[in-house]
């Protein structure tokens, strides 16, 4: 049987000069291809700074004066601000509460308590104890993920419908907004352990008001930081977690096998092949390459700059290999591949392609509760008919 040829295999008649934007927004790099950046924990730190700053920056360019530009250039400059944050929690904290962004567990720590004191994220030693749950439970019942994924009105089953539904009720929902923001003040400001952590918080909310006071800059404040630090920060780490593993596929077991763990999480590749040799007429292959390069530059990359942030596409090396080098992950997972590993499998397309991949979405929850067995692990592993349905490549 011919093995299909890999979209992103497709992708490298395209010239050398984008390949690099290709394997960002991909997470894939192209065959024979050499790392063009070689990333550090610290590059990884200072580009989501960058990237705020760059966000808050040109959100206040965009506020003054007002003009007919500005409503575009603001929601461009929460996108950036927001990612950057994304960048600094996801990848940032969640190394440091592995102890894989220093050498130094104390540095770890202080990086991990900064940025979430910044952010109002839950202090180190929490984040850290939950953390390596969800690790040892993957997808269980003793995850907080998905606990909070099940809080959300989240269910096994769901039709496309359904869950188009219920996403877009979960992500506008005053309510959901809430209760995640209420929860990350409490956890800063009345439950914060230990002690200092509780004097970091007053402190900086201290320092943020004084600021506020001698500048004047309220309103500046509630729509470059307050408003991608709430609603558009709890937004894309809503979306990032539902796509983050495939929660419903053994019933929330808690004792699984190595295989079974590794199916739990996929690669989330962005992107699809370039059109065909097949598509005949000047006009119809022009409008088939505009297509193809409006996904990839507007779809698929404000996926990776809002949600699937830094090396969050090859979150499943994460889980096989969390000690790898993972700043420079989507070349380490490459390798592995490369060299024999069948641990892996990916799922290209969209973020909604890795929603219904994630959610089990369109099977009814009978059909569901049927495919959640561990016989799911060898179907999953031959490549089987669900598989191909899907648009999961076995690898």
């Amino acid at each position: 049987m011919t093995q299909a040829v890999q979209p992103r295999e497709t992708m490298g008649r395209l010239p050398r000069l984008v390949q690099p934007y290709l394997t960002w927004v991909t997470g894939v790099p192209l065959d024979g291809t050499y790392q063009l950046i070689r990333w550090s924990p610290n590059k990884a730190g200072v580009l989501g700074i960058i990237q705020i700053i760059g966000g808050i920056a040109l959100g206040a360019w965009a506020m003054h004066p007002l003009a007919a530009v500005s409503i575009p250039t603001l929601i461009l400059a929460t996108l950036l601000t927001t990612g950057g944050m994304r960048r600094l929690d996801v990848v940032v904290v969640h190394q440091t509460l592995h102890r894989m962004f220093a050498k130094s567990d104390r540095v770890n720590r202080v990086v991990g308590e900064l940025i979430t004191t910044v952010m109002w994220r839950t202090p180190y030693d929490e984040n850290r104890r939950e953390h390596l749950l969800h690790h040892q439970f993957p997808c269980s019942m003793k995850d907080a993920d998905t606990r909070y994924l099940l809080s959300t009105g989240m269910r096994p089953g769901m039709s496309r419908r359904e869950y188009r539904r219920y996403i877009w009720s979960a992500l506008l929902s005053p309510s959901h907004h809430w209760t995640f923001f209420s929860g990350r003040i409490t956890s800063n400001f009345v439950q914060a352990k230990p002690r200092y952590r509780l004097v970091m918080s007053l402190a900086f909310l201290a320092m943020t008001i004084g600021f506020l006071v001698l500048t004047g800059y309220w309103v500046e404040y509630l729509v470059l930081w307050l408003l991608p630090l709430s609603v558009c920060f709890q937004g894309a780490t809503f979306l990032y977690t539902h796509t983050e593993h495939r929660w419903w596929i053994f019933s929330n077991a808690e004792k699984l096998t190595k295989r079974e763990r590794d199916l739990l999480t996929f690669g989330r590749v962005c992107g699809e092949p370039v059109p065909g040799p097949e598509i005949e007429g000047a006009g119809d292959r022009a409008r088939a390459w505009l297509v193809w390069w409006f996904r990839m530059l507007v779809v698929h990359s404000s996926y990776r700059m809002f949600v699937l942030v830094g090396d969050t596409v090859q979150h499943d090396l994460h889980h096989i290999h969390p000690n790898c080098d993972w700043a420079n992950s989507a070349y380490v997972r490459s390798e592995d591949i490369a060299t024999g590993s069948d641990r892996y499998s990916e799922v290209w397309g969209s973020m909604v392609d890795h929603l219904h991949e994630a959610g089990m979405v369109g099977p009814s929850r009978d059909q569901v509760l049927v495919r959640s067995t561990r016989a799911k692990a060898g179907e999953l592993a031959r490549g089987g008919s669900h598989a191909a349905a899907a648009g999961l490549r076995p690898i």
